[in-house]
Parts: C-alpha cells; sequence; structure tokens
C-alpha cells in the first residue's frame, strides 16, 4: 500500500509540474518573447495586414503619418481586428519614423520594416498604403463625410480620426458585407492614393463572412 501511496503521489507532482509549465508558457508576456514568436503562433487561417498612412502617396517623399495592423481571422468565425502601431507614445517611435521612406514603385523601405519586425515580433502577409486624399475618399464613400486629421496634435488627436473611420468602416461591414464596394470608384484612388496586394476576391469574401460572424472591431490601446 505505501509504494502504491508513492506512486501515485509522484504521478500526481509530475502532473501538477506540467500544467505549471503549461500555465507559465501562456502567461509569458510578449516582451519576454524573442522576436518571430508571434509569426510560429500563426497558422494558415491568419493572415496579418500592415496598414501604412502617409500624406500624400504621390509625393517625392510621403511622411509617415501613422502604422496599423490588422489581424484577419479566416477560420469560423471569420474576425478582423485594427490595432494601432504608430503614434502610440512608444519609445524609439521617432528612429522607426525616421527610417520611413517608399520607393517611385511604392515599396516600402526594409529597414523601416525590419525596425517594425524587430520592436513588435510579428510578420504581415498583406499591405495597405493609403494617403489624406484616399482616407477623405473612404470617409466620403462610408459616411458621406470629410475625413480631417490634425498632423501637429499629440498621438491620441493624430489617431481619433483614423479610430473613427475604421470603427465606421467596421460598422458598415457588419451591415453590408462586401456591398460596401457598390458604386466605388477604384480609378479615382488607385494607385495614388491607395495600394495594396490584397485580392479583391479574398477581400469580397472575407468581408461578407464578417457582415454574417459581426466579428470586426478597433482597438486604440
Amino acid at each position: 500500500m505505501r509504494k502504491i501511496g508513492i506512486f501515485l503521489a509522484l504521478i500526481g507532482f509530475l502532473l501538477c509540474l506540467f500544467l505549471g509549465y503549461q500555465a507559465a508558457q501562456l502567461l509569458t508576456s510578449p516582451a519576454e518573447k524573442e522576436p518571430g514568436d508571434f509569426a510560429s503562433v500563426t497558422d494558415a487561417s491568419q493572415s496579418n495586414i500592415l496598414i501604412v498612412h502617409v500624406n500624400h502617396l504621390d509625393a517625392e517623399e510621403p511622411l509617415l503619418i501613422s502604422v496599423w495592423v490588422a489581424f484577419s481571422y479566416q477560420a469560423d468565425p471569420v474576425s478582423l481586428t485594427f490595432l494601432p502601431l504608430y503614434p502610440t507614445g512608444k519609445t524609439g517611435e521617432l528612429e522607426l519614423a525616421g527610417r520611413f521612406s517608399l520607393s517611385k514603385e511604392k515599396e516600402i523601405s526594409a529597414s523601416f520594416l525590419d525596425l517594425l519586425r524587430k520592436d513588435y515580433s510579428f510578420q504581415w502577409k498583406y499591405f495597405v498604403l493609403i494617403d489624406q486624399e484616399g482616407a477623405d475618399y473612404w470617409a466620403n464613400l462610408l459616411n458621406g463625410s470629410e475625413f480631417s486629421q490634425p498632423l501637429d496634435a499629440k498621438n491620441e488627436a493624430v489617431l481619433e480620426p483614423e479610430i473613427n473611420l475604421i470603427a465606421s468602416f467596421c460598422s458598415n461591414l457588419r451591415e453590408r458585407g462586401s456591398g460596401i464596394l457598390s458604386g466605388m470608384d477604384w480609378g479615382q484612388i488607385s494607385p495614388d492614393h491607395f495600394h495594396t496586394n490584397l485580392p479583391l476576391d479574398q477581400l469580397i469574401n472575407d468581408w461578407d463572412r464578417i457582415q454574417k460572424s459581426g466579428l470586426c472591431d478597433v482597438f486604440s490601446k
């Protein structure tokens, strides 16, 4: 009986040790992870989208206004979540902005992308480039209103109009799905004010599924 008791105690100890290790893995903060850890937990059902907002895409040297990431989950229930990366007051943001540039072919500078990966430890599959005129077009398309943004204000004031625009986009998406594209004239904004590698057929499919799931959100903190 004593041997059985010792054996059961040993099994219990090993089980507790295993569960403790698993809990520690789940509770590890992003700051303690090595670069690339976000990419290691993603799979084919997730596509991160990098969104870069500048003042004028057709300018020789566009100025960086903001950077967002959209986490797109294609597995049921499909969802879309937006999170701002810049400007948020994080240490080192001046260096990030200083490394930003666009080529004539609208390719983002490699040094900027490398620092972004290092700072936030995630990968992206798609990108969206948009400028003030492109944002204004979307604001009129979604709300029939103009897009206005104070570029010389603090981080919160700079991001607030974008947060409102993305929230309106999500609201329209939940209500109309890909129907928000009806009547849209791509020639007015693409490629001089809106540029992306997102495939249109995938957009239409995902947006219609989001209309059914209702899962589209924007987080500002």
